[in-house]
């Protein structure tokens, strides 16, 4: 099978008129006629990434968040895109992305983390995060079973007054700042996120709400096993490709 063929499948999952308007899906390096061998799946697209997937076999590598999101006037193969792209072309591995689709797909990041955290059914949450109810629990149980669930370092609770009990939580992976009040509007015990800033923590908190944060990258990579499986329904061959593209945290 083509790459076409690979990105009409993914089209069946995960549409790509899903994507928001700021979004890049779809071919970043390479072409439409590459017949698929093997496709490596992993977060970020990173020179790393490209190696690894071409070490594995793999001539298509399927990526979460796009190489390209907007227009190059160059490509310096010394800057972090340049290098990807240089080492894709070297490797002949091609490079196409499922961003903001499978954040919403039916069984996308969202509904993932929802999944993995035991919420059997979900509702959607403002235009990309959802919401839904776990086994009522106190919050030290609660934090306990997302790290655990999501395969998270880390998960930074800020609230006004602690929540003595958590039953309906809303989600949205990655960077969900914006959509906190959507959150609140459907009466959340907890918000779980990531990249929200200090000032918006003061006013999602100050208005009543509990925020949970994780890291971006490990709250994402956590939708990754799902996305192999919908794309080995398709007939493909896979490999999970575990680069991850974020130095370290060091901590004191």
């Amino acid at each position: 099978m083509n790459l076409r063929q690979l990105l009409n499948h993914i089209n069946t999952f995960a549409p790509f008129d899903l994507a928001e308007e700021w979004d890049n899906p779809g071919l970043m390096v390479g072409s439409y006629k590459t017949e698929v061998k093997r496709v490596g799946i992993c977060l970020d697209a990173v020179s790393e990434a490209v190696a690894e997937a071409g070490i594995q076999g793999c001539n298509v590598l399927l990526t979460h968040h796009p190489l390209i999101f907007r227009g190059l006037k160059h490509i310096d193969i010394d800057s972090e895109t340049g290098k990807t792209i240089h080492e894709a072309i070297k490797r002949g591995v091609t490079i196409i992305a499922a961003h903001t689709n499978w954040d919403k797909a039916e069984k996308g990041v969202n509904a993932t983390l929802a999944a993995l955290l035991g919420i059997g059914k979900i509702e959607p949450m403002g235009e990309i995060g959802v919401h839904g109810k776990v086994i009522k629990c106190n919050l030290e149980s609660f934090i306990r079973k997302v790290k655990s669930s999501w395969g998270l370092s880390r998960l930074d609770i800020y609230a006004e007054t602690t929540p003595t009990k958590i039953l309906r939580v809303a989600i949205c992976g990655g960077s969900g700042a914006e959509f906190w009040h959507d959150a609140l509007r459907v009466n959340a015990d907890i918000y779980l996120t990531a990249d929200m800033k200090y000032h918006e923590l003061i006013d999602a908190t100050r208005a009543g709400l509990a925020i949970g944060l994780a890291d971006h990258g490990e709250m994402e990579r956590a939708s990754l096993p799902e996305l192999e499986n919908n794309i080995k329904a398709g007939g493909f061959e896979t490999r999970l490709i575990n680069i991850n593209a974020l130095a370290t945290p060091l901590r004191a």
